[in-house]
């Protein structure tokens, strides 16, 4: 007889994403950075000319908090804020080598990360279940864009 939490498919997704998010975390401490910093410099790779509300929404956060975790990665040399050309335009934010060399960093940890634990999935197994996150993020609104 299952229990009520383990017959709960909400309560198991929610604790193997706060499992997968502590790793990643973990992880990223060798790198000196926080999740939100990574999810940015994730963003932000191949993507400059960003703006601070598209980034906000690429990456799912209040535009509140990405500014001050900009602030932090510009303070360390891996962001450059770059200022509208004319008045009324937004400025936009790109990568410096810094944080170009930082991201790579992040996507070695990730792929390695990924590795660990998707790889361990057949190809069938990791397409029906790619296909079944894409379809819950529509369900609950998340864009249809790359997550970072």
């Amino acid at each position: 007889m299952e229990d009520a939490l383990s017959g709960d498919l909400g309560f198991r997704l929610s604790r193997l994403v706060r499992r997968l998010r502590t790793d990643w975390g973990g992880g990223l401490l060798a790198l000196d950075l926080n999740q939100p910093q990574a999810a940015i410099l994730r963003a932000l790779q191949g993507r400059s000319g960003l703006g601070l509300r598209e980034l906000s929404r690429l990456i799912g956060t209040d535009p509140s908090n990405l500014r001050r975790e900009i602030d932090r990665l510009t303070k360390r040399g891996m962001l450059l804020v770059v200022p509208a050309e004319r008045s009324g335009l937004k400025a936009t934010l790109a990568l410096t080598k810094l944080g170009e060399q930082q991201t790579l960093e992040v996507l070695k940890l990730r792929n390695d990360m990924m590795a660990q634990t998707f790889d361990r999935l057949s190809d069938s197994d990791r397409e029906a279940l790619t296909a079944l996150v894409t379809t819950l993020e529509t369900i609950v609104g998340i864009p249809d864009e790359a997550s970072p």
